[in-house]
């Protein structure tokens, strides 16, 4: 019986041999014409386990071909080659809304600046706005200023040097024109810009007083460009939030209406101007020509050729 039992096993085992052949009884790939045979075995992968022979290295796809109904598409060397070597792919933003917050701080900064100037020193401020147009406040405020008045007038300068910045770097986003920065660092470089045509003004005013005899009249002046600089840096601040959030059709509107506060400030100072230096163009003609020139007209000409440049 022990024998019948090994005879049986050893029958049932060698019938289960061919079961170790290669083929498979559900391989396709015989019965298929040559043309889709040949892609079936292109298409054959290795496993990374897999242990071949020396020398032996493998070209094929690493996943199946795909049908033969399905176009293929295949990028040229030279493209290939060219996204490759530009490593890897950065996603820019296009979200509509980036950089609102910079905007929407800088605004609140200013509005703040301006009410807390206007909080502490408003008694000033409004003889400063009177001033403009009387010239008898005027001389009042420039006879009896005072250390503290003029420290108060000077934040008020440097409350318009941040205003003007901020509109110039507006009217530049406007015609595409840029510092390759943020939008603060470019707003504190357009400042920085204002400050330093406004201190040279006043630093050519002051090598004009050493020269000449003219030193009242220049000082009286400088103090005018103060008071009417304040005014343009007041006025400019709702401006610069009608550019900011009008309508697309209305910012350009906006925008030029700017350009004309600053030049009806800057005629009013001319008027104001003329007036300390009227007796001077009769005394000293020579000396109102080279302030008229060096001072006023040459610097409008340069802003003028530069804008011509810039926006053509």
């Amino acid at each position: 019986m022990r024998y019948l039992i090994t005879l049986v096993l050893l029958l049932v085992t060698i019938t289960a041999l061919p079961a170790q052949d290669r083929s498979n009884p559900f391989e396709i790939t015989s019965r298929l014409p040559a043309q889709h045979a040949a892609a079936a075995a292109a298409g054959k992968t290795y496993s990374p386990f897999d242990i071949r022979p020396a020398g032996e290295f493998s070209t094929a796809p690493a996943t199946s071909p795909a049908p033969a109904g399905s176009a293929q598409i295949s990028a040229p060397p030279a493209a290939s080659a060219t996204a490759k070597s530009r490593g890897p792919i950065v996603i820019q933003s296009t979200d509509p809304n980036k950089g609102k917050g910079s905007l929407l701080a800088i605004h609140l900064f200013l509005l703040l600046a301006m009410a807390s100037l206007w909080l502490l020193f408003g008694d000033l401020l409004r003889q400063c706005l009177r001033s403009t147009i009387n010239d008898g406040v005027m001389n009042q405020l420039y006879t009896h200023r005072s250390g503290n008045q003029l420290s108060a007038l000077w934040f008020f300068y440097c409350f318009f040097y941040l205003a003007a910045g901020f509109y110039i770097y507006l009217f530049a986003v406007a015609h595409n024109v840029s510092l390759n920065q943020g939008i603060i660092p470019s707003w504190l470089s357009y400042t920085l810009l204002v400050a330093g045509a406004v201190g040279l003004k006043h630093w050519v005013l002051w090598a004009y007083a050493r020269l000449f005899p003219v030193r009242k009249e220049v000082s009286r002046y400088a103090f005018v460009l103060m008071v009417f600089s304040i005014l343009a840096g007041i006025f400019i601040v709702p401006v610069n939030l009608l550019v900011s959030y009008a309508p697309e059709e209305w910012r350009y509107f906006f925008l030029y209406s700017g350009l004309f506060v600053f030049l009806g400030v800057y005629l009013l100072h001319i008027v104001r101007g003329g007036f300390i230096a009227g007796h001077l163009a009769i005394r000293r003609p020579v000396h109102f020509l080279l302030y008229i020139c060096a001072i006023e007209l040459a610097p409008l000409l340069l802003i003028y050729r530069y804008l011509s440049d810039t926006l053509a």
